[in-house]
């Protein structure tokens, strides 16, 4: 089989979906050799070693200057170059939308979450215009929709009443680096960190881009109440880009809870340097309101990080028992208390521990890769 892909999101600063498709055809390249991948980017190649293999191709397809914008690429430029490509039989796009330009071909897609349908108040207006005029023919023309979970699986149904049959859920993994990090001296790692950021003290940790549904300023004051109360040194890093909308000032929370000298903030950083937070970490915290899958609970039950998680949408799937619930993740006093409960009582850290690292085990890259392309297989 000869499959279409969309690459766009391997180019530039790397965020989930791009981690996403890159551990596909990390695996899909070296171990799914009788097909051929035909990946097309937007502005530059990226540097993936799976290009290197001999059953994957890379184009480059340009974009108007006037118009540079992604949807018009994925919707007009794009399209033109899949039609010209007679030998192949599916197209998959990991990037939630299909063109409105008809295909003769298969075609697959991924949509992780549809939260900008379920709640629009997270987003600006340009942006759901776009994301909300395509998801619908998305759906209905698409002949296989992939996601990461059950809880997106009934969402797309209830919102679209789609079949079904027509959606498959393939729960992802962690990254492969990670794995490998932990397999050499991660103490290092850690150290580098520490020294670096000047983590003191017990190290609360957030990894993901900085959305309204993530919360933050509930955790922010949940950090703040605890080190009133208690005294301690508490650390909290937060590792992600703002992307809020309402747009709120990271900085100005932090300085509003009077935890500025207590907060380290990154906006984005390498692989070695977020798996050296993990390690320095004494306990992750995922407070968000929505979730379709989030990776970053899930690598931190990988890597012996004690999580505190709300128990919404996706969220259960992904660490099952393994995590501190939060009732309700939008009040700070309920995420202190969880915060003062798990920093300080070491039963309860080994008890988390032990139940984290046999849920991480439930899931692998390998493990999406080879259902996600018996999937597309199936539908020749």
């Amino acid at each position: 089989m000869r499959i279409m892909i969309n690459g766009r999101c391997l180019e530039g600063k790397r965020t989930g979906v791009g981690r996403y498709l890159s551990n596909l055809l990390r695996i899909w390249g070296s171990e799914y050799k009788s097909n051929y991948y035909d990946i097309y980017f937007r502005n530059e190649f990226s540097n993936d070693s799976f290009l290197e293999e001999d059953n994957i191709s890379a184009s480059l397809v340009p974009n108007s200057k006037l118009f540079d914008l992604g949807p018009v690429w994925e919707n007009f430029y794009l399209p033109r170059a899949l039609r010209k490509n007679k030998q192949a039989e599916v197209y998959f796009s990991p990037l939630y939308t299909l063109p409105i330009y008809p295909l003769k071909c298969k075609q697959v897609v991924t949509i992780f979450d549809i939260s900008y349908i379920a709640h629009p108040e997270w987003f600006p207006k340009k942006q759901l215009a776009s994301i909300n005029t395509l998801t619908g023919p998305t759906v209905r023309k698409a002949d296989i929709i992939l996601t990461g979970s059950e809880a997106t699986k009934k969402e797309i149904i209830k919102y679209f009443n789609v079949k079904d049959e027509k959606i498959y859920v393939t729960n992802l993994g962690v990254d492969k680096k990670f794995i490998d990090m932990g397999n050499s001296n991660s103490k290092e790692f850690e150290a580098l960190v520490r020294k670096k950021y000047k983590l003191s003290g017990k190290v609360v940790l957030f990894v993901g881009l900085i959305m309204n549904r993530r919360n933050l300023p509930a955790l922010m004051e949940a950090v703040s109440r605890v080190i009133k109360k208690t005294s301690e040194t508490i650390t909290l890093v937060v590792i992600g880009k703002n992307h809020t909308y309402p747009f709120y000032d990271i900085n100005e929370l932090a300085e509003q809870h009077n935890i500025t000298k207590n907060f380290r903030w990154v906006t984005y950083t390498s692989d070695e340097e977020i798996y050296g937070f993990y390690k320095s970490a004494d306990v992750f915290v995922c407070s968000s309101l929505y979730e379709g899958f989030n990776i970053t609970p899930l690598e931190a039950l990988y890597l012996d990080v004690p999580v505190i998680c709300s128990n919404l949408s996706s969220l259960p799937e992904v660490v099952g028992d393994a995590a501190y619930y939060l009732e309700d993740p939008k009040d700070p006093k309920e995420i202190a208390d969880a915060l003062e409960n798990v920093l300080f009582d070491a039963d309860l850290q080994a008890d988390l521990l032990k139940k984290g690292n046999i849920q991480a085990k439930k899931f692998s890259w390998d493990r999406c890769a080879s259902e996600t392309i018996e999937i597309i297989e199936s539908i020749n």
